[in-house]
């Protein structure tokens, strides 16, 4: 199938971890604030609008991944969550220029864009992959990744170095090791993390040469001949992976 093999071969980080060292990232969902905890004079939230063709984009703290997205969530469960009119059937980009039947979350917004991909395209049955390519997309990782967030802060927060491919290529920052980090894929994960790297949108005024690792190889983020990369190197790509029949 045309989407496995986007899947598998073309976008090497959103194969599972619990599979491959190249494995995408494990999230840890961040506890979530009880009521022993809650402040005493907390207004409680209003509740959230029934779904309607118009119904109003969620807030921020929605806008998480994997959060609701299953292997069985449908075009039409889609519509009653977003909207119908922030729900789009087209096609949506693969490796290399191509491009695949899939759904496309709030099509005309940057900031909420998500590209949907389903194991069978014809049908849109099985949901397998949700990606996220906007750099001001305000879409994030349940383990506490987002776009833009600098290879620095991606290091700290997983603990240990973090390797990948060189940029500017056609696999370029992709991540192939956590090394053991919080961020690495648990053993027992059916739903992959995954997030992709590139460079700092500099106001235009570009990455200063020599700065950053280019080209096939693969790279550590504490690579000593590249002191500043943590800064100029930025998070691209966010993802989250959901299994198919046949890797259940």
């Amino acid at each position: 199938m045309k989407l496995r093999a986007l899947v598998s071969s073309s976008l090497i980080v959103l194969a599972l971890g619990a599979c491959e060292p190249s494995a995408p990232t494990a999230g840890t969902t961040a506890p979530a604030l009880s009521a022993a905890n809650a402040p005493r004079n907390a207004t409680p939230a209003p509740a959230a609008p029934a779904a309607t063709d118009n119904v109003a984009a969620p807030a921020t703290a929605a806008l998480m991944l994997p959060g609701d997205f299953a292997p069985d969530t449908s075009p039409d469960e889609l519509r009653k969550r977003y909207g119908a009119a922030n729900v789009r059937l087209g096609k949506v980009p693969g490796a290399e220029g191509e491009e695949f039947p899939g759904v496309i979350l709030f099509p005309d917004d940057p900031t909420r864009r998500a590209y949907l991909y389903f194991q069978n395209d014809q049908t849109l049955q099985g949901l397998s992959l949700v990606r996220v390519l906007d750099r001001e997309s305000r879409w994030t990782l349940d383990n506490g990744l987002r776009m833009g967030m600098p290879l620095a802060e991606m290091v700290e927060l997983n603990g240990k170095p973090i390797s990948f491919y060189g940029l500017e290529w056609d696999y370029g920052g992709t991540i192939v090791d956590y090394h053991g980090g919080k961020l690495d894929a648990r053993k027992d994960e059916q739903v992959g993390r995954s997030a992709s790297l590139g460079l700092l949108d500099n106001g235009g005024q570009g990455i200063p040469q020599g700065k950053t690792p280019v080209g096939e190889g693969t790279y550590s983020s504490d690579d000593p001949k590249y002191p500043e990369q943590g800064k100029w190197i930025v998070i691209s790509e966010l993802s989250a992976s959901f299994p198919g029949e046949d890797d259940l």
